[in-house]
C-alpha cells in the first residue's frame, strides 16, 4: 500500500471500526438500561409485532381477572342476603310450628302472627336491599343498572332518573312482549301501554296519577306503581324528578325478558375472546316470589299452610344458593385459568422482548474493549502522516 500524506486510509478504517464498536456498545447499554431487548423496530420487527400483541392480551387478561374478582364479590353479596333470608325462614318455621299446636290460643297465635308477618316483610326488605353498585340482586326485578338498559328499546334509563326498576308479571306479559312507559309532566301521570312487541300494536293501556300516592316520595324510600291491568310494576325512588323528562319524547319502551322465575341476569367477562363470558342468573327472593307474602299463622289452618309454604320457600333459597355456589366455584377455576394464562403470556412476551442481562453485559464489555482499542489505534493511525514528513527532511 502506498504511503500518502493527503489520504490516511489506516485512520479511516480505524475510525469506521471505532464507530461500529461504539454503536454496538451504545445499543448494549440501551438494552441494559431499559431492560428491553428491542429498543426500536429495526432491532427485531417480527418479535416487536408479536410482543405488542401479547401486551394487549395481557391487558385484557388482567382486566378479566379484575372482572372475576368483582363477579365473585357480587355473588357473595347475593349469597349473604340469601343466607339472612334462610335464617328468617328458619325462625318463621319455628313460629308456624308453634302456632300449629292446640295448646296455643288464638290470642297467643295473634301475638305469634305479629312477629311472623313482620318477618315476611323483612324477607322482602332484605331481598330489595341486597344490591351491588345499584344493581338489585335478589329483588327479581329488571334493574336499571343491569337488564333494563339492555332491554330498553332506543334509549337507556339511568338510576339517577329515579326509575329504579320495572317488573313484569309473567302471568300477563309473555317473553317478547313490550310496554311503553309514558310520563305526563303536566298532570303527573304515568301511562303504561302493553304492546305485542317493540313497535307493535297496543294490547291494553293503564294510567296512574302520582298524586294518588301521597305526593313527594320520602327521602330514602321508594314507591311501587302497580299497573295490574297490563302486568307491570314501576318502582320510583326519591330521586324521581316530576319536572324531568324520561327522554326527549317522555317515554321509553321496554321488552319483557324470557319467561321463567323472575330474577337478575348478569354477564361477566372472564377472558380475552368475545365468547369468554359467564352468565349468572339469580332468582328473586322477595316474599312474593317465595310464595309466602300472604302467609300467616293467625289460625291453626293458616299455620299448617304456612309450614308448607315455608318448606317450599326454603327449598327455593337452597336451590338459589346452590346455583350461586356453583358459579363461585366456576369463577375460582376461571380465575386460576386466567392467572396461568397471564403467567404464560408474560413468559412468552419476556422471551421476545426482555433483555438477557448476562448476554448483553458480555456483549457490552466486549464492545467497550473494542472501543478502547479503536481509540488507541486511531490515535496511532493519525500520527502516520507526521512520520512521513521525516522522509522529506
Amino acid at each position: 500500500m502506498a504511503l500518502t500524506i493527503n489520504t490516511n486510509i489506516t485512520a479511516m478504517q480505524a475510525q469506521r471500526n471505532l464507530g461500529a464498536s461504539s454503536m454496538r456498545s451504545q445499543s448494549a447499554l440501551a438494552k441494559l438500561s431499559s431492560g428491553n431487548r428491542i429498543t426500536s423496530a429495526k432491532d427485531d420487527a417480527a418479535s416487536l409485532s408479536i410482543a405488542s400483541g401479547l401486551k394487549l392480551d395481557l391487558a385484557s387478561l388482567r382486566a378479566a381477572s379484575s372482572n372475576i374478582s368483582q363477579a365473585s364479590a357480587v355473588l357473595q353479596i347475593a349469597d349473604g342476603g340469601l343466607n339472612q333470608i334462610s335464617d328468617i325462614l328458619g325462625r318463621m318455621q319455628t313460629l308456624a310450628s308453634t302456632a300449629q299446636s292446640d295448646q296455643i290460643s288464638n290470642t297467643e297465635r295473634g301475638f305469634i302472627n305479629t312477629e311472623y308477618t313482620n318477618l315476611v316483610s323483612e324477607v322482602t326488605r332484605i331481598a330489595n336491599a341486597t344490591e351491588y353498585n345499584g344493581i338489585e340482586l335478589l329483588s327479581g326485578t329488571t334493574g336499571v343498572g343491569a337488564n333494563l338498559a339492555v332491554n330498553a328499546v332506543g334509549t337507556n334509563v339511568e338510576p339517577a332518573d329515579g326509575l329504579v326498576a320495572v317488573t313484569f308479571d309473567s302471568n300477563k306479559r309473555a317473553a317478547g312482549e313490550a310496554v311503553t312507559i309514558e310520563y305526563d309532566q303536566n298532570n303527573n301521570v304515568f301511562t303504561v301501554t302493553a304492546l305485542d312487541g317493540p313497535g307493535g300494536n297496543p294490547l291494553s293501556v293503564q294510567s296512574l296519577d302520582l298524586d294518588d300516592f301521597g305526593g313527594a316520595i320520602p327521602a330514602g324510600q321508594t314507591v311501587d306503581l302497580n299497573f295490574s291491568d297490563v302486568g307491570v310494576t314501576i318502582r320510583l325512588s326519591d330521586d324521581f324528578d316530576d319536572t324531568a323528562a324520561l327522554n326527549a319524547n317522555n317515554e321509553i319502551t321496554i321488552q319483557a325478558a324470557a319467561a321463567g322465575v323472575q330474577g337478575t341476569s348478569l354477564t361477566f367477562k372472564v377472558g380475552v375472546a368475545a365468547t369468554d363470558t359467564i352468565v349468572a342468573n339469580i332468582n328473586g327472593a322477595t316474599a312474593t316470589q317465595l310464595g309466602i307474602n300472604t302467609s300467616t299463622v293467625s289460625t291453626r289452618t293458616n299455620a299448617d299452610a304456612a309450614v308448607t309454604a315455608i318448606d317450599s320457600a326454603q327449598q327455593a333459597i337452597n336451590t338459589n344458593r346452590a346455583n350461586i355456589g356453583a358459579l363461585l366455584s366456576r369463577l375460582d377455576f376461571a380465575n386460576a385459568n386466567v392467572g396461568v394464562q397471564i403467567e404464560n403470556t408474560e413468559a412468552a412476551r419476556s422471551t421476545l422482548q426482555d433483555t438477557d442481562v448476562a448476554q448483553e453485559m458480555t456483549r457490552f464489555t466486549s464492545e467497550q474493549v473494542l472501543v478502547q482499542a479503536g481509540v488507541s489505534m486511531l490515535a496511532q493511525a493519525n500520527q502516520q502522516p507526521a512520520l512521513l514528513l521525516r522522509l522529506l527532511q
